[in-house]
């Protein structure tokens, strides 16, 4: 009866939802000092099209500005559920299956990609896609796609 009851417990285990595995951008801070300078000119417009010279279409702009560049530094992170990375930066998400990811890399470079950091992996999946992210943990984070899909491979 106890061993029955232990193969069930296996059984349904196998079935159970791991927790989203959530990892953080990392942010520099030469990013930070560009983010939150450009947040604090559109402030002063936005101060200035409420109450120096009321302009709905500049109060508009702005607030749409002030809004994406806010949702860029605090919404930039990377999840695991389900063998799917989903990659968030501000309103834009990208879905990558993690079955077809073949080789990851590290970078350093200061081009635009939903990352906060020079510091990034360059992950190329499918016949050409690529995208480069900035985890807090590069390691720990490649460490996880690799018990996903053992078939990664490191580019130096």
């Amino acid at each position: 009866m106890v061993n029955t009851k232990s193969k069930i417990v296996n059984y349904l285990s196998a079935f159970e939802e791991k927790a989203p595995l959530k990892f953080a951008s990392r942010k520099d801070m030469w990013m930070g000092i560009i983010v939150w300078t450009l947040i604090s000119l559109f402030a002063v417009f936005l101060f200035q099209s409420i109450f120096v010279h009321f302009n709905i279409i500049g109060l508009l702009c702005t607030v749409l500005i002030i809004s994406w560049l806010s949702l860029c530094w605090f919404r930039t992170n990377y999840t695991i559920e389900k063998g799917i990375l989903t990659v968030k930066n501000g309103l834009l998400i990208k879905k990558i299956n993690i079955q077809e990811i073949e080789t990851v890399q590290y970078k350093t470079n200061s081009f635009v990609a939903p990352a906060l950091s020079r510091h990034k992996i360059e992950i190329n999946y499918g016949n050409y896609g690529y995208i480069q992210i900035s985890p807090k943990d590069r390691n720990a984070f490649i460490n996880e796609l690799k018990k996903i899909n053992t078939r990664i491979r490191m580019n130096y």
